[in-house]
């Protein structure tokens, strides 16, 4: 017990060390030395809020605030694949496609001048991880969930100015979402029932360049602005080798995710 918690802190470290959007955790046991299990998920982003970083400002614009950015609508549906590479510890990888809706408000000292909308489209999405879990005493596991996902979409932007009366519109060809989490929990065996309960570090961010007006703002950066957050989930092993999951993400993000487990 004792090196698998070294193992986790170093893990920790690790994967916090790399700059990187949160994704699920899934279920909260591993499958066993030697063994595949291959997951189809579904997660929804509720909302997101984002934190505008830098970017390349057209002339005029140097006095333009960006403020309450956030990920109105995002989805991803991925199939994982796990393998499990000892009794504990799981390696999988998340191939699907992602697509999100984007707002905000521009500001102008205190008076807001413009609303944003951004609205994406299908787009590939890839990434993987690892997850630790140890079977304890009277069924309880403690376990750890390491993440790293990516997608790039096309943007259609729509800002009307709220002085004016202005519409514009463009398109940023090149806009990518980074996330990625670490994420310790504790779950409980009961019957067919699997409860558990975490808490995860994440982190978000999302680029955005090359518009096709060269008046629109490029190289833009956001980072999600909170990076702390809660979830719970369940799995039922409602069939032999079948195991469904469900789980709710808090506070960081409002979000949910659905899957279903075959293991081989």
């Amino acid at each position: 017990m004792k090196k698998y918690l070294i193992f986790i802190l170093i893990s920790t470290i690790v994967v916090t060390a790399v700059p990187v959007r949160a994704a699920s955790v899934g279920s909260p046991k591993t499958e066993g030395q030697g063994k595949i299990a291959v997951t189809a998920e579904w997660s929804y982003i509720f909302n997101r809020d984002l934190d505008f970083k830098k970017a390349t400002r057209p002339a005029g614009a140097e006095s333009y605030i960006p403020e309450s950015f956030q990920i109105v609508k995002g989805y991803n549906t991925a199939a994982k694949v796990s393998y499990g590479l000892f009794d504990a510890m799981d390696v999988y990888i998340k191939l699907g496609v992602a697509d999100y809706d984007l707002k905000g408000d521009v500001y102008v000292g205190d008076i807001k001048h413009v609303v944003e909308n951004l609205s994406g489209a299908n787009a590939f999405l890839y990434g993987g991880g690892f997850k630790l879990a140890q079977e304890l005493k009277d069924g309880w596991i403690v376990g750890f969930d390491a993440q790293y996902l990516t997608s790039a979409n096309d943007l259609d932007f729509r800002a009307v100015n709220i002085i004016s009366g202005a519409t514009s519109v463009a398109k940023y060809i090149d806009c990518r979402i980074q996330e990625w989490h670490v994420a310790p929990y504790l779950a409980k065996k009961i019957a067919n029932f699997t409860p558990y309960f975490g808490a995860k570090y994440s982190a978000l961010r999302l680029t955005q360049a090359e518009p096709n007006d060269p008046k629109r703002w490029d190289d833009l950066v956001f980072n999600a602005d909170c990076n702390v957050g809660v979830f719970t989930g369940l799995d039922w092993n409602f069939a032999k080798n079948f195991t469904l999951n469900i789980e709710g993400r808090f506070v960081d993000e409002t979000a949910m995710s659905i899957g279903v487990e075959y293991k081989f």
